[in-house]
């Protein structure tokens, strides 16, 4: 019986040597680091938290590899939260105007369009990718072709590129590739005379799915970048 005991304790011993506490209290500072973007940039701090949250559970569960990759993505979500918010600190506390919407109006021309839009598009698609892939398809080329007209077209405008994944694979992994898949757009869209100077990059990895279904349509719908004005 003693016996036994003693190789419960060694077992629980092993487990919980293999916590990554360091990581997951890394991600923690990381994301009260970034208390701003609560405010300024509440879903990219979501993404982080939600990230962290999976992180914990897992290191529950005792799967402290994949609980340690996710509390590495959580680190990064958190920091990428504090640099968009950061970007947007003035426009977030920016006074509001105490005007009354409706004498406003009456001196905006409405028959103009806020945005200039160019070449037909009306806004930036989707481009989407294949499973464990970053290459641009023929379609995806066309697509980005019809964003670049949009962007030269609308100069004053700053582009977010938002890379995304399908569920499967590793948090740490699905954050290195929708990565990618945002930097081969960047790319691309450099090629066809955008300046860089006004694309940025930033990835989700899987944590803001396009469709919360399972099975290969869904997964075909997540595995994208999107792209979003500032």
């Amino acid at each position: 019986m003693r016996l036994v005991s003693i190789c419960l304790l060694a077992v629980a011993f092993v487990a919980c040597a293999g916590r990554p506490t360091a990581t997951l209290t890394e991600a923690r500072t990381a994301l009260d680091g970034a208390v701003l973007a609560k405010k300024c940039a509440p879903e990219d701090y979501a993404a982080a938290e939600r990230m962290y949250t999976k992180a914990q559970t897992l290191a529950a569960q005792g799967k402290n590899e994949e609980a340690k990759q996710a509390a590495e993505a959580a680190k990064k979500l958190a920091f990428d939260a504090r640099k968009k918010a950061e970007a947007r600190r003035a426009e977030c506390f920016a006074p509001q105007d105490d005007k009354n919407p409706t004498d406003v109006d009456q001196f905006v021309d409405r028959s103009q369009p806020d945005v200039v839009v160019g070449a037909g598009v009306e806004e930036m698609k989707t481009v989407y990718f294949d499973y464990n892939a970053f290459e641009l398809s023929p379609e995806a080329r066309q697509t980005l072709t019809k964003n670049a007209a949009w962007i030269t077209a609308n100069p004053g405008s700053t582009i977010i590129i938002e890379g995304h994944c399908d569920a499967r694979g590793s948090s740490e992994y699905n954050l290195a590739l929708g990565e990618k898949r945002g930097q081969v757009a960047q790319r691309y869209l450099k090629q066809l005379g955008v300046d860089e100077a006004r694309v940025q990059v930033t990835s989700y990895g899987e944590e803001r799915p396009a469709d919360y279904g399972d099975g290969e349509t869904a997964y075909a719908r997540n595995r994208r970048v999107e792209f979003t004005v500032r």
